[in-house]
């Protein structure tokens, strides 16, 4: 009897903590203004909501941040927001300058005694914060999280007023230029953050304030040992505590939440009560071993561990971190590639911009979920997340699905010779590194896309070329070190340009082994190439000889394409032929102007992905672009505001041939056909040719009932039949594949008519 009712009531209590934990809500950017608390006494709460929004530079008589300013003609709306939602993907030029954001923020009185911050993710790209009317804190750079302390300056028990003055006008701070939107507006999400005085440090750089070390040998499959450093902001109360009761304790759990391994961090190796401190901070240390780690293996197996970091004071836990991570190691060798935990792991995939249509560089996590799944349906297992820091959501997406990732700094095309360009710079690059220091999809960091590809390396242009290069080798240099000192296990790369019609060929030939140089003396590890062979120059079968010219002259560096490809209207269309191809490559300026034909896309990326899966010692490519982007003032294909390179649309409606191409090389296990030119409805010829991508091994056409067989293999995944007639109209064009089971897959166009 004893031992029912023991475990009814053990049920029971299970039942009552279970229902408990459930009210708890989670971190969530889209919440609006929900409360996050935990028993940790850590509060995260999303202030999204309710903020107001005016466009424009205050008056000389005029005070925004002021408590007493009536914003009441100012927009309404909710965060992420941008001011150039409906200018930043058009003909013009966007709007670049100052945009002003208010909010009434309730601190209840309950919240004095503690710290109070206000964690932005994102404000791009100069941001003042003001709090009841004081300037507390300005940061410089548009893609980075950042922490602005508040305590000193609310009212407890009262409203108060929080004003930010967000500025996206090129200024002395990367980019200063880039074929992309400069977004203006605070476009990720704001929380406010409340802690206890001794809390894990909030303010490192805008990181978690949790670093785990993994080492990057074959050693961890069988033991793998996590270093952990954690610095702590610690009260005068605690600091000066005689009863030693302030402990930071770490562990580890699996997958499916089990406990793998324990330890106490402290500072240099000693209680808090005996270290040495500076000041209200020490940095707490210690390591954790786990056996026979679950390896992260990229797409196969993505399998990730939770490091929990807990801060007590007398036995009751006042904070608490929690970090994923993932135990893998890797390697780039300059003959063969990359390898992951010890294979050979081809890295192929794409580039991506964070903007969508509709809104602008602010999407919410729930509509850029859409990206990720069309990434994983195109069977990428890499992406280059260019040209700036993304989103926590991007990196932890990329984290579950396994993608290889290079993430970069917003150091693009050119740089000013100014301390505070350089200086603000290496700020940037440290906190790409300190905030994502945990992901175990980054595998390199980059530097700088494209420097000196124009002819110039500065914005000032006063200088000769010898001291532009001496400055930029000079930043270089500087970069390099500073990531070799924050994160010595990864490796470091720069995108260099692949080629340049408008500098020649001695001109770009002086430019490359300028660039190149700094893989060889300035720390730089790995080298990659934007190159648009028969788009923007060259024919596209050369980048063949290309490659081999480069791989042979600089052999013992690892070289990749970080961009490739050319860009199209879904809803141009043409014929490609020798005709065709010879006209495209004699006027150089057709891949800037108003045609750009959806055929001409997929022989560029047909030509390319030929040339590259025969090159094994390229370490990764990347394809310019998953997506279409805004670029605002560009007006290409009759679709202005935008660069048309992607795979899909700029509003993810349109899944072009391209995309299916490279969906037949790279995915697998979703058997498919797929007929290209599909929106060629409209034709001249009756005889032409048909072309179909698929990833099984033998496909069928029949038109109009009559069959034509079987297509022949143009190349891996790409099946042509020429001669195919149709008629004028109510033509059914059907494409068919039988998979290992017997069952067909099918594809069908109905739309295409023949027009004299």
């Amino acid at each position: 009897m004893f031992w029912i009712n023991f475990k009814k009531s053990v049920l029971l209590m299970l039942g009552i903590l279970l229902l408990f934990s459930l009210a708890i809500p989670s971190v969530n950017a889209e919440q609006g203004n929900k409360d996050t608390a935990d028993i940790t006494g850590r509060i995260v709460k999303n202030i999204n909501k309710d903020w107001t929004f005016h466009k424009g530079t205050q008056g000389t008589d005029e005070n925004y941040s002021a408590s007493n300013f009536n914003n009441s003609s100012w927009q309404k709306i909710s965060l992420p927001h941008t001011w150039n939602v409906e200018d930043g993907s058009g003909i013009t030029e966007n709007y670049k300058g100052d945009g002003w954001y208010r909010k009434e923020l309730n601190i209840p009185a309950s919240y004095k005694g503690k710290k109070l911050y206000l964690q932005f993710e994102a404000a791009n790209k100069e941001a003042e914060v003001f709090v009841n009317g004081k300037s507390v804190h300005t940061h410089i750079g548009g893609y980075s999280a950042f922490i602005v302390d508040i305590t000193d300056y609310v009212k407890y028990g009262d409203e108060n007023i929080v004003a930010v003055r967000v500025n996206n006008e090129v200024k002395d701070s990367a980019p200063l230029q880039g074929d992309f939107t400069f977004w203006g507006g605070i476009y990720r999400s704001v929380n406010l953050l409340v802690t206890d005085k001794t809390h894990i440090d909030v303010n490192d750089y805008g990181s978690s304030g949790v670093y785990v070390t993994i080492p990057n040998n074959q050693f961890i499959e069988k033991s793998a040992e996590a270093t952990l450093t954690v610095p702590v902001t610690i009260s005068r109360d605690d600091v000066e505590s005689k009863s030693n009761s302030i402990e930071v304790r770490a562990l580890i759990k699996d997958a499916e939440g089990k406990i793998i391994s324990r330890t106490e961090l402290k500072a240099d190796g000693k209680k808090l009560k005996s270290a040495d401190l500076l000041g209200d901070q020490a940095v707490f240390t210690g390591t954790m071993k786990v056996s026979n780690p679950h390896l992260w293996n990229g797409t196969k197996d993505p399998y990730q561990y939770t490091v929990e970091v807990a801060i007590s004071r007398k036995g009751d836990v006042i904070d608490k971190v929690n970090e994923k991570v993932g135990f893998r190691y890797y390697s780039i060798d300059p003959d063969k590639g990359f390898f992951l935990n010890g294979k050979s792991y081809p890295l192929h995939g794409v580039d991506l911009h964070q903007d969508r249509k509709g809104y602008g560089n602010a999407v919410p996590d729930s509509v850029r979920a859409e990206d990720f799944e069309l990434i994983k349906e195109i069977g990428a297992n890499t992406l280059r997340l260019a040209h700036y820091q993304h989103s926590q959501y991007d990196y932890n997406k990329a984290d579950e699905m396994g993608l290889v990732v290079w993430s970069e700094i917003p150091l693009v095309n050119k740089m000013s010779p100014t301390k505070e360009f350089s200086d603000n710079t290496e700020k940037q690059l440290t906190e790409l590194i300190k905030q994502n220091y945990n992901h175990p999809s980054i595998v390199t960091w980059g530097l700088e896309n494209e420097f000196g590809g124009s002819g110039s390396y500065m914005s000032d242009t006063s200088l000769t070329d010898e001291e532009q290069y001496a400055k930029e080798t000079e930043l270089i240099n500087r970069l390099a070190t500073k990531a070799k000192e924050l994160d010595p296990n990864r490796p470091t790369t720069q995108a260099l340009q692949g080629n340049s019609s408008f500098l020649g060929t001695e001109g770009y030939s002086k430019i490359l082994q300028k660039s190149l140089a700094w893989n060889q003396s300035a720390g730089v590890d790995l080298a990659s190439f934007n190159t648009y062979f028969g788009w923007y120059y060259n024919k596209a079968g050369e980048l063949a000889q290309y490659l081999d010219n480069l791989h042979e002259k600089y052999p013992n560096i690892p070289l990749g394409i970080s961009e490739y490809g050319g860009g199209a209207n879904p809803y141009q269309h043409q014929l490609i032929d020798d005709n065709f191809i010879n006209n495209w490559n004699k006027n150089r300026s057709d891949s800037r102007g108003p045609w750009q034909p959806e055929e001409y896309q997929n022989y560029l990326h047909e030509s390319a992905w030929n040339i590259i899966s025969q090159r094994p010692y390229l370490w990764a490519t990347h394809v310019w672009n998953m997506f279409d982007f805004g670029v605002a003032g560009k007006n290409e294909a009759t679709t202005p505001g935008i660069n048309t390179k992607g795979l899909v649309s700029y509003d993810r409606q349109v899944k072009k041939d391209a995309f299916y191409f490279y969906k037949a090389q790279w995915n697998k296990d979703d058997k498919f056909v797929y007929i290209t030119s599909r929106r060629y409805t409209e034709r001249k010829e009756s005889i032409t040719p048909v072309k179909v991508y698929s990833n099984l091994k033998e496909v069928t056409l029949t038109v109009n009932g009559k069959d034509y067989g079987q297509g022949r293999l143009q190349q891996s995944g790409v099946f042509v039949w020429d001669n195919v007639e149709l008629q004028e109209n109510d033509n059914k064009v059907t494409a068919s594949a039988k998979k290992a089971d017997g069952t067909n897959v099918t594809d069908s166009v109905t739309t295409w008519k023949v027009v004299k």
